[in-house]
């Protein structure tokens, strides 16, 4: 039996690990770590997938994810060492990457994010590999001396939507008279303060309103963005107290406002009308991918996802038919993610 370490550190590389272990071959013995972290540990128990925990995350300041990532290497030290893993896998865990390292462990990074400077920085120059999504140049990993890049024909999510139950609804095309909308990440280093979604979610509520009679799903991130929310916005929308399948809740929407990259792609792949307000950072897969391919529309500044927002439910009805078209021509061409890496570790 051959031991793969898996090393996953949020809720939406737990839905990749998911699809690893579910469809790993016989001969390999999948074993996973994850972090203290609100969504993910509730994302993780739905999931049902087996992990030990090593350390927390390290909230929004340096010193704190400084502290917090040295404490968990500490603690993932003897755990990795007395296992004796045969490789490693992780979508971008400076921890996995460095401790993989100082055993001599091969670390192989999966991940759709050069735009994660520092992680980025820290994990893949020790890599002996990056599986990465066919639209992403090689240059973008080379920049951080990826030693080989392995490309797929396919986008992250699809590991987990492909042949899901999500894509049948999804392709229904009900307009359901609900929205969706992710918060962005608050403590991502990339973040930058006052940008985002809920800068304007005054505003952009308020014009849903006036749009037509459309229930809110708010989705925050961490359990601080969550009482926020509930405190600023409860009134107005209905804020889950935990986390929840977020692929079911899109799959059975009529648009997703997307703060993040995840739930947003796997709007675009299951054809759900979808709008990306990112202006944190360039993310590749969208410019390069999703907005040429008409899969997503893109925002800049609070005025343009406002006008985008009333433009799409206003003409909802085709709207859902010309995304559920788009997004099933493209995936007809798409390769299972899952297999291609397995078939490249060579264990």
């Amino acid at each position: 039996m051959v031991k793969l370490w898996i090393d996953v550190l949020t809720p939406k590389q737990a839905l990749f690990t998911r699809a690893l272990v579910d469809r790993a071959p016989s001969r390999i013995d999948c074993v996973v770590t994850t972090r203290d972290y609100f969504e993910l540990n509730h994302l993780l128990g739905r999931l049902n997938l087996k992990y030990t925990s090593f350390g927390k995350h390290g909230g929004g300041d340096l010193l704190g994810k400084l502290k917090s990532s040295v404490e968990r290497m500490r603690e993932l030290i003897p755990f990795v060492s007395k296992n004796g893993f045969d490789c490693a896998l992780s979508y971008i865990s400076p921890e996995a990457g460095r401790v993989s390292f100082g055993l001599g462990i091969q670390h192989f990074i999966c991940s759709d994010s050069p735009h994660a400077n520092a992680p980025c920085r820290l994990a893949v120059p020790l890599s002996a590999g990056v599986f990465s999504p066919f639209v992403i140049p090689k240059q973008r990993w080379a920049q951080y001396s990826a030693k080989r890049v392995m490309k797929y024909r396919a986008l992250d999510p699809w590991a987990w939507l492909n042949g899901s139950k999500y894509q049948e609804q999804a392709k229904k095309q009900v307009v359901t008279g609900k929205v969706v909308i992710r918060l962005e990440e608050w403590f991502a280093s990339y973040f930058k303060t006052g940008k985002g979604v809920s800068g304007t979610l005054t505003k952009l509520i308020r014009a849903i309103r006036a749009a037509g009679d459309f229930e809110i799903l708010l989705l925050p991130r961490y359990e601080g963005q969550r009482e926020w929310a509930a405190k600023n916005f409860g009134k107005d929308c209905r804020i889950p107290r935990t986390a929840v399948d977020a692929a079911d809740e899109i799959s059975r929407s009529d648009l997703l406002i997307g703060g993040g990259a995840t739930m947003t792609q796997e709007a675009a792949l299951l054809g759900i009308p979808n709008i990306s307000y990112f202006p944190s950072a360039r993310l590749d897969v969208f410019y390069n991918y999703y907005f040429p391919k008409g899969l997503s529309l893109g925002a800049t500044n609070h005025s343009q996802l406002i006008e985008a927002s009333v433009r799409i439910l206003k003409n909802i009805d085709k709207e859902k038919g010309n995304f559920s078209r788009r997004a099933q021509r493209e995936t007809k061409r798409f390769e299972d993610p899952v297999r291609f890496i397995f078939e490249r570790l060579r264990l």
